[in-house]
């Protein structure tokens, strides 16, 4: 019955004007969801993660990528899905990103990602605010940081805002390669994505447009320049049936736009430089 009646909904409003996402029922994560995406995350760094610290390889290198591999050369971002399926009570969508940028190096990399007040510049419109302190465990080659992060999602036709408290690791795994591994500690749906006096939905009983989400970079110097592979893996509601585009599409979307803003914002640094 509720599925039938968020798919009424989505289907009432897919042409009309941008909506809160108050619209639409509330949905409680299921303790099975969440064991679920934590072990597909664990399986991730186990296969994924693990063995690109030893080798630097990314999946772009396979012979089977050769079609992507000229728009990869041109600076292009590239993004295949992983897993796009429901599970008990919820949904996991994961995508792969690749880019190169030309010139451009692990320390730029590292730059932006550990500026989080500029994260409303970098990655606009997406992010509202970032603020982060680095733990007094962090050493040179694992720098641990928590930070905070308003994070802004919006379609043609629905607004719904977070407050997401993220666990990042950014590790040196050598001269030449270095990854960034981060997890949601917590996140929080705003109740009035326009004003934030309204208060959060309880944690775990808000729309479930986002529950949980990990995120991995790679980058590699390569070629006068560096890769950067981007993993995104979300856990969110179930989506009704006639309506899978939806959360797909949301997360290809998020991973080929945050490729594109990292290329963009290390760019200018080298302006900036530049000028300088």
């Amino acid at each position: 019955m509720r599925f039938s009646h968020f798919a009424a909904c989505l289907a009432a409003v897919a042409s009309c004007a941008t909506l809160d996402a108050s619209i639409f029922p509330t949905f409680h994560v299921d303790p099975v969801s969440l064991e679920a995406f934590e072990k597909y995350v664990a399986q991730f760094e186990r296969d994924v993660a693990a063995p690109y610290a030893q080798s630097g390889k990314l999946w772009i290198d396979d012979s089977t990528c050769c079609v992507h591999k000229a728009a990869f050369a041109g600076g292009k971002p590239v993004v295949e899905p992983r897993e796009n399926r429901d599970i008990a009570g919820g949904s996991i969508h994961h995508f792969s990103g690749v880019i190169h940028i030309a010139g451009a190096t692990i320390a730029n990399v590292r730059q932006i990602m550990e500026d989080y007040p500029n994260y409303p510049k970098y990655f606009k419109p997406d992010v509202g605010t970032g603020a982060g302190v680095k733990g007094p465990d962090s050493t040179p080659a694992d720098e641990h940081y928590t930070s905070h992060i308003s994070l802004i999602q919006s379609t043609l036709w629905i607004a719904v805002s977070y407050d997401c408290v993220y666990d990042t690791h950014y590790r040196s795994l050598d001269p030449h390669r270095w990854e960034s591994v981060s997890s949601a500690a917590s996140v929080k749906e705003w109740r009035d994505p326009k004003d934030a006096s309204h208060g959060y939905y309880p944690e775990g009983d808000d729309h479930g447009f986002l529950w949980r989400t990990n995120t991995f970079w790679f980058v590699r110097e390569a070629n006068d320049g560096i890769d950067v592979e981007l993993d995104s893996m979300t856990l969110s509601r179930p989506i009704p049936a006639g309506f899978g585009w939806w959360g797909a599409k949301r997360t290809r979307e998020a991973v080929e736009k945050m490729l594109r803003d990292m290329k963009a914002a290390v760019e200018a640094l080298h302006v900036t430089a530049n000028l300088n």
